[in-house]
């Protein structure tokens, strides 16, 4: 077998690789989404491994991480199972966010991060999780998530009409839940 004369030809797992890197780099806030898709269309259109690595040659090099069985972030859903996950720093969240966590730990921090709308609703979902959510000290908070486990959740804050609202419901049963203005 020869090499190619372009280079040597990627195979789908150093393509996943590089899927996983830009993940993790829109999650931390070092890419947007619109990066993040122009990206993706160049990593599947690359057919050599040096392509490949030019997708991502300006992220960090990160150890691999394996923290859980199952992990998704994106503006509208943080989903980790059987492990841990976070999201912080400046991301977009969307006017509806849906929280699940199971047998596994995830903390939100939303200090930094860059509503869609003036008023977002964050449904959590635990089953024996840690989930752990900061809301910057400035943002109307109303919280009617039920919870049969460890809570130490903030009083609901009223507001500035002007500053963004965040709306919490669902459930946590098992585990912890903690809600934390600063």
């Amino acid at each position: 077998m020869t090499e190619s004369p372009e280079g040597i030809l990627a195979s789908d797992a150093d393509r996943d690789e590089a899927a996983s890197a830009l993940a993790d780099a829109v999650a931390s806030g070092r890419m947007s989404l619109a990066d993040h898709n122009a990206r993706l269309d160049a990593l599947f259109a690359a057919r050599t491994q040096e392509q490949v690595a030019a997708v991502t040659v300006d992220l960090p090099v990160l150890p691999v991480r394996r923290g859980a069985l199952y992990r998704a972030v994106d503006p509208y859903r943080c989903v980790v199972i059987g492990g841990s996950a976070q999201r912080a720093g400046r991301f977009a969240i969307g006017r509806f966010c849906s929280l699940t966590a199971a047998f596994g730990s995830f903390e939100l921090d939303l200090r930094a991060a860059v509503p869609s709308q003036d008023e977002i609703t964050l449904t959590v979902w635990g089953l024996a999780a840690r989930i752990a959510i900061t809301v910057p000290a400035h943002w109307r908070v109303n919280n009617q998530v039920l919870v049969a486990g460890n809570r130490q959740a903030m009083a609901d804050r009223e507001g500035n009409p002007k500053e963004p609202l965040l709306r919490m419901r669902g459930t946590c049963i098992g585990g912890s839940f903690r809600l934390a203005q600063e």
